[in-house]
């Protein structure tokens, strides 16, 4: 069945759910869904975890492999099927309708895929998992949901706030929740009363109409996320071309790989990485440039900034100013983890 990101919560704590798949392209959302399946099966005893991800000449033998290959340790497992481009092939939806018809009470699925077209939603693999488990497709929010969302954080932190600082705050973040997030932080951390005046959050959220190259160059260099995104879409409004960006990324990212410090590829347990990282490894997940081997380090960046270039040649799907986010906020974290 099909679910909205807001009722699976309620879903997974009503219903014993064996197979969940989460689609979309909005990589909040996307990890809290599934960071609640994870926990949810963990707590049922699924604590045998195996990662597959579909890259070209994957072998769909494997996931059969996974499904019976139960823990030595008698622990339940859980397959984590990541499908970058959304279309796992004639012989994967066979395998994946396969192994949902007669899945194993010791084994949970989740599938990981970005947003799926229409076509692709229609297909008999996706209408096996919807039959046999949960689909819940994440989308980026609308501005009213947005203003609703960050209504609802400011009233949690303990803030009266009024329907037009609402709207300012919307505003900043463009719909983007990563950096609606950020910029609650902020205000959190600065502003002491609890009631948030339009003036005070348009001093603490401060804003510029026109940004430059060097703004973009500069801000990479921190962990400023909330500016990154305002400083992109500034950029886009003036219609700089993504190529000059995505030269002026590149050149950062090159001098982190050089300098051989610690990228936001580091790996390590799950649970020790920030948000920000893991949301990078999310997005560098689905558009398959990370690899699992802890040699690739920061490679995986450049290889990022290859795909980014490939997207606005029109060689790779996607929207190129929302790769070139990206693309930002990994260069951030790479410099920060450094």
């Amino acid at each position: 069945m099909q679910q909205r990101f807001a009722q699976l919560k309620g879903c997974l704590e009503r219903t014993e759910v064996a197979v969940l798949m989460v689609t979309g392209d909005e990589p909040y959302q996307h990890m809290l869904a599934v960071d609640m399946f994870r926990a949810r099966k963990e707590k049922a005893g699924f604590t045998d975890r195996k990662i597959l991800t579909v890259e070209a000449g994957f072998d769909w033998s494997e996931l059969d492999a996974a499904k019976h290959a139960l823990s030595l340790f008698g622990d339940q497992s859980l397959i984590d099927l990541r499908i970058p481009t959304g279309k796992p092939g004639a012989s994967g939806s066979k395998a994946i309708v396969n192994f949902v018809k007669d899945l194993h009470p010791e084994v949970a699925l989740l599938i990981q895929a970005p947003r799926l077209d229409r076509s692709t939603m229609g297909s008999a693999w996706v209408k096996a998992v919807d039959k046999s488990g949960v689909v819940v497709r994440v989308w980026p929010l609308s501005y009213a949901e947005t203003e609703n969302w960050i209504g609802k954080k400011l009233k949690a932190e303990g803030y009266t706030v009024d329907r037009e600082t609402i709207t300012f705050i919307a505003q900043q973040v463009e719909g983007n929740l990563l950096a609606a997030r950020q910029e609650l932080e902020k205000i959190v951390l600065v502003v002491e009363q609890k009631e948030l005046t339009f003036e005070v959050a348009s001093r603490v959220l401060t804003d510029s109409s026109h940004y430059s190259l060097k703004e973009l160059t500069d801000v990479l260099a921190t962990g400023e996320v909330a500016r990154l995104v305002r400083i992109l879409k500034g950029l886009e409004k003036e219609d700089v071309r993504p190529p000059l960006l995505l030269w002026a990324m590149t050149e950062r990212a090159r001098k982190i790989t050089d300098a051989g410090s610690p990228s936001t590829m580091t790996r390590g347990a799950p649970g020790a990485l920030n948000p920000l990282m893991r949301l990078s490894h999310i997005h560098q997940q689905n558009i398959g440039v990370r690899e699992d081997s802890q040699a690739s380090g920061n490679t995986d960046l450049l290889k990022q900034c290859a795909w980014v270039d490939r997207v606005i040649k029109g060689q790779g799907d996607g929207n190129p100013w929302h790769e070139l986010i990206q693309l930002g906020i990994a260069i951030q974290m790479a410099g920060q983890a450094g």
